[in-house]
């Protein structure tokens, strides 16, 4: 399921100032003395080949045993529930920091209208065992229904129903309130504000805020021990949003021998999405990238067809940058590497910023370091061993 503006990324131009303004490889390194709480959360669906599928995590609620099966999504943040299956949801829509909330989706342009109320969030191994605890504002769903003019004009289309099918989504991402996504802070991320590891509260300067993505599972919590050989690229604060990241720096090639200028192949800085929710990518460029497409179907409208990379085109995205890389993420189109993108659907256009949302195959290759709490993504090739078997 994609959310806002997976194909076109909208980013505000003080966000886009910032990060000309800054390099995007930090000379220092995050320090992870001290903390030491770290727990594995397996994926709900072991896949023989890693990320075939959305990878899935066990949850429940306070107030309700139901364990739920949910895509683990990093193009979004916060979890949406159907307020009619949140236990004493009338009653949470008084708590204390409760407030009115909205989700769009723009593959389908539905937006979800309800309540952001306090909950106990407990999370789950594959044998559906509790591994930790969390405390967030998750999205109760009162109206959900088709919004068009949401993408341009941020207004709730009267009359929306109460939802048809049950609502559940999970977002773990950071960085994406640009996207037509401002509530989506870090108070809203399940993985980012934990209480307790196995039955233990976590004591007060013991735990690194961040995960890392592996083939099989999800580690949160960063020690010393589980970074070790990570590469690592600084973040940007995200300035409108205290305490989020902007997303990660890089930039794409495509079609070396072509797209070219003195200095050799052009590498077109742009902002990075390893989105775990779609198995193909999208990317805007500039104009002046030359690149062929070919018609395809739009694997997330199977009803339309959709302009995609021409078979042999070549493409490399790098993070942060050309000239000193933490990880290089290239295929040929129809090769056939286990990291090429289902499809890669291109934009060209001098209006918006260069943006490329990865897909979730990259992490077919790379496992991805978040550190929420000093702002870094890491990178280390696959795998590890949370959740393997």
């Amino acid at each position: 399921m994609r959310f806002s503006g997976r194909t076109s990324r909208t980013v505000t131009a003080a966000a886009l100032t910032l990060a000309a303004a800054t390099p995007a490889l930090a000379q220092s390194l995050p320090n992870y003395g001290g903390a030491s709480v770290t727990q594995c959360i397996p994926f709900a669906n072991f896949q023989p080949v890693s990320f075939t599928d959305p990878p899935k995590l066990n949850f429940s609620i306070a107030g309700d045993s139901t364990i739920h099966t949910v895509t683990m999504d990093t193009g979004s943040v916060g979890v949406a529930m159907s307020a009619a299956n949140i236990p004493n949801y009338e009653t949470l829509k008084s708590a204390p920091g409760a407030k009115p909330g909205t989700q769009f989706l723009s593959s389908s342009k539905v937006l979800w209208v309800g309540t952001w109320v306090p909950m106990t969030v407990t999370l789950y191994d594959r044998a559906n065992q509790p591994v930790a605890t969390s405390e967030v504002f998750i999205l109760g769903v009162e109206k959900s229904g088709r919004c068009d003019s949401y993408q341009t004009d941020q207004q709730i289309c009267p009359g929306l129903p109460a939802p048809e099918k049950p609502v559940l989504y999970m977002g773990v991402g950071f960085g994406q309130e640009a996207d037509f996504q401002p509530q989506g802070t870090p108070d809203k991320n399940v993985l980012l504000n934990l209480r307790s590891v196995n039955g233990q509260p976590i004591a007060d300067g013991t735990l690194n805020t961040g995960y890392i993505i592996g083939r099989q599972g999800i580690q949160v919590g960063l020690t010393a021990a589980n970074t070790a050989g990570f590469r690592f690229a600084k973040l940007e604060p995200y300035a409108q949003y205290p305490g989020d990241w902007m997303m990660p720096r890089g930039c794409i090639t495509v079609n070396p021998d072509q797209n070219r200028d003195a200095s050799g192949p052009i590498c077109t800085p742009a902002n990075i999405l390893v989105d775990t929710g779609i198995p193909q990518s999208y990317m805007t460029l500039p104009t002046a990238i030359q690149f062929a497409k070919v018609e395809q179907t739009d694997l997330s409208e199977p009803t339309k067809k959709v302009g995609v990379l021409a078979p042999n085109t070549s493409v490399a995205v790098r993070i942060p940058n050309a000239a000193d890389p933490i990880a290089t993420d290239a295929f040929i189109v129809g090769a056939g590497a286990p990291n090429e993108p289902a499809q890669v659907i291109p934009s060209s256009t001098d209006t918006r910023a260069p943006f490329i949302n990865t897909g979730r195959h990259f992490l077919r290759q790379y496992q991805f370091l978040y550190d929420a709490k000093q702002g870094y993504v890491g990178m280390k090739d696959q795998p590890n061993p949370c959740g393997e078997q």
